[in-house]
């Protein structure tokens, strides 16, 4: 017994020391592909660094990557191998899986190399077979760990694929108007339709991470149909990727976004976390413009929309310096969503707010939240159609006969004269209108939070304070602003 235990312990040690000089290889390439990018201080890194880099992509890095993922998810374990070691090969696997796909992420993120159509279809094959159990995927799952790296390295590869059809791309073809064939865009015809039967084939409802590939799939189809086209791709136009789009969405795929970003997968993460969060920011602002999102969507999925924007943003400077730059076209769409949701400002005040909370981070930012609050176009409230009302049922517009107050907000009123513009009937008496009456946002906030006895009870108020907490923590002139409107106000009140 002796001898086996010494040699047990042997063995152990043994493949302990083969997966960590493994791993530690493909660590030394993750670490020198995002040192080619930046180095700590953010200045550009040593360019010998990058030739090295782009060495090691142009003997094959990706291909061979691709060959031993591969491999890993095509090995068996010996029937008779004990518990711990099996345990030990599973996780080590595992965890070389996910430092590939790592790899792989960062390499098609910063164009170190392009994923064609073969190689996309490539991908979501393995992916298949990653969410199907067709691999040695659902056996690995034998630990806590070992559940986690499972997860871990499905989300990656999800990823990936939606980086790889490259949105961004073809949303500034549609921009442009360039056509299909004059596009920089990797996928044939062909690969197209061969893809589409792959995608065709699975089932977001049996098994839920495919998903939000089909609902990725959709929107690079519904892009790719929207561009200028010849005769010899109208097939791409026939594909119903409308059809898609509602199948993921029953299937509940917007869920699963809003898993990965509440998950601690990206917060524990050693890889890029902004570029996954851009990854998806480019896939929901894609998603928003393909299907014409807005406040139509009265149902939960908004709701959700609007939370996965507001994770997305939250805690990434860089992405909101990108969304109040106004040459980001890749922002359009969601800017667009923005807008309209403070044309009906306060009605929903809690989706604003939280979604302004939300691309407040750093001081411009901040900055720019403030002044869009502050530079509201008008108040919108729910009024019945009847008695005090002058209406031109042609152009949707309405006037005040009396002054009209604000619900929620006393001593806010809207005077009378004044015009406004019906945005939405909500019944055959009650319609919501936009008054054009111009007051600062800001100052409608704080009059909200003042007026509120019991905080802790209204959702309204609860972000509200969030906002103004980090508007005024990341910009000190902010905060001297808000401080006057605040202390103007209350004595209001007083008096």
């Amino acid at each position: 017994m002796h001898v086996f235990l010494l040699l047990f312990s042997t063995v152990q040690k043994v493949m302990i020391q083969y997966y960590i000089e493994r791993q530690c290889v493909l660590k030394c390439t993750r670490h020198l592909l995002m040192l080619s990018l930046y180095v700590e201080d953010g200045s550009k890194a040593d360019s010998s660094v990058r030739e090295m880099v782009l060495k090691l992509i142009s003997d094959g890095l990706e291909s061979r990557l691709l060959s031993v993922i591969e491999s890993l998810l095509s090995a068996t374990y010996p029937e008779s191998m004990e518990v711990d070691f099996f345990t030990l090969w599973a996780e080590e696997m595992l965890i070389e899986d996910n430092l590939i796909l790592d790899i792989l992420f960062i390499a098609y993120y910063e164009s170190f190399c392009t994923c064609d159509g073969k190689q996309w279809k490539n991908l979501c094959l393995l992916y298949e077979r990653m969410i199907s159990g067709s691999c040695n995927f659902g056996k690995l799952a034998i630990s806590t760990e070992a559940v986690k790296s499972i997860y871990h390295a499905r989300v990656q590869l999800l990823l990936i694929l939606i980086e790889t059809l490259y949105l961004e791309n073809i949303l500034q073809m549609v921009h442009d108007e360039t056509p299909f064939s004059q596009g920089n865009i990797s996928f044939a015809l062909s690969d197209i339709q061969e893809v589409d039967a792959i995608i065709s084939s699975l089932d977001p409802f049996e098994t839920k991470e495919a998903g939000p590939l089909i609902l990725a799939w959709a929107v690079f189809l519904c892009l790719i149909s929207s561009l200028p086209e010849k005769p010899e791709y109208n097939l791409i136009t026939e594909t119903d990727h409308v059809g898609y789009v509602r199948q993921a969405i029953r299937a509940a795929s917007l869920n699963y976004f809003d898993e990965i970003l509440h998950s601690n997968l990206l917060k524990d993460s050693e890889g890029p976390i902004a570029s996954s969060r851009s990854v998806l920011r480019t896939f929901f602002s894609a998603f928003i413009a393909s299907y014409e999102i807005s406040l139509q969507l009265e149902d939960n999925n908004l709701k959700l929309i609007l939370n996965i924007l507001g994770e997305i943003y939250r805690g990434e400077e860089s992405l909101c310096v990108q969304f109040w730059d106004r040459d980001s076209f890749i922002d359009g769409p969601i800017r667009c969503l923005l807008y309209n949701l403070e044309g009906e400002f306060p009605f929903r005040t809690v989706e604003l707010i939280s979604l302004l909370s939300a691309l407040s981070e750093g001081a411009w930012p901040a900055e720019c939240v403030y002044n869009f609050l502050d530079k509201s176009v008008g108040l919108s409230t729910l009024v019945e159609l009847r008695g005090n009302f002058g209406v031109d049922n042609n152009s949707r517009i309405i006037d005040t006969r009396l002054p009209l107050c604000v619900p929620g907000f006393e001593g806010l009123e809207i005077p009378r004269d004044t015009r406004g513009r019906v945005l939405k009937f909500i019944d055959d008496n009650t319609a919501l209108v936009r008054w054009e009456y111009n007051q600062s946002g800001v100052l409608v906030l704080l009059l909200r939070v003042a007026q509120e006895m019991y905080p802790d009870g209204s959702e309204e108020v609860l972000v509200i304070l969030d906002l103004i907490s980090r508007l005024v923590t990341f910009n000190k002139v902010n905060c001297m602003v808000v401080s006057l409107v605040l202390i103007f106000i209350c004595q209001n009140l007083d008096s």
